[in-house]
């Protein structure tokens, strides 16, 4: 299904489209909120940048270099590294901004480790079979920033709450952070998460703390890990189960569109 524009027209509370990769685009009574977007944003988007990878930056990046101003919620090392491109919009903001009806809260977190003993099996693997994958991987990290990868909280108008936690939630998701973001980020209407290869039980016993109304298992990183020769975790299995516990959740594959009213 296409995405309708925007605005203070839109009939739905939240429309919310997975475009592939880590891209997703929230739809809303207002400007339209972009997520990691692998197209370019327009001028009148709110982009929010969760890590620093060139699928979570390059599509912001050519926008910008094109002389589009977007409105970015970024680290600040990501905002710096963008104006070597080009200008942003005023309202560009590295912890949260709220304006335009929504509210955004950025939170640093710790990713998953590179290697774990499993993991480095699986890339050392890769890295026979395909070298020259591999080795470009490498090469495409040179020349972008540095920095912990976000999550973040957006306030809708009304209050409803959209909590997108991306792939902070892991087996060695410290237990301090955990407490900080239940306490602070409790009950939201929706609570997307990814789900690394490997780590969906240890996902599965964390959620219930959120209490979150609806869940989103959301594919972010099939189509990295399959074009480099890595296993995948399947989602529908963590839903039936998390479903079974006794939570509400849906599968969020890409290409997929979920609507609110």
């Amino acid at each position: 299904m296409t995405s309708r524009p925007s605005g203070p027209d839109y009939p739905w509370r939240l429309r919310v489209e997975h475009e592939g990769q880590m891209s997703l685009r929230l739809d809303r009574r207002g400007r339209c909120v972009r997520v990691d977007p692998k197209n370019a944003p327009s001028a009148d988007d709110i982009v929010v940048l969760t890590g620093v990878w060139p699928e979570h930056l390059d599509g912001t990046r050519q926008a910008v270099s094109q002389g589009v101003r977007p409105t970015v919620v970024a680290p600040l090392v990501v905002l710096d590294w963008l104006r070597k491109s080009g200008e942003l919009s005023p309202d560009s903001h590295p912890e949260g901004i709220e304006f335009d009806g929504v509210r955004i809260e950025l939170r640093s977190f710790v990713p998953i480790p590179y290697v774990t003993p499993k993991e480095a099996l699986y890339k050392v693997q890769s890295a026979v079979l395909r070298p020259d994958r591999a080795a470009m991987r490498l090469l495409q990290r040179r020349g972008y920033p540095r920095s912990q990868p976000v999550a973040f909280q957006l306030t809708l108008r009304g209050g409803g709450r959209f909590a997108y936690l991306g792939l902070a939630l892991h087996r060695g998701t410290p237990a301090d952070w955990l407490e900080r973001c239940m306490r602070d980020w409790a009950k939201p209407e929706w609570l997307l998460v990814g789900v690394d290869h490997g780590h969906g039980d240890a996902i599965l016993s964390i959620l219930p703390g959120f209490e979150a109304r609806h869940i989103l298992f959301t594919d972010l990183l099939s189509e990295l890990r399959q074009r480099l020769g890595l296993p995948t975790e399947l989602l529908t299995p963590l839903r039936d189960r998390a479903v079974a516990s006794g939570l509400e959740a849906d599968v969020f594959v890409s290409g997929a569109g979920l609507r609110y009213e």
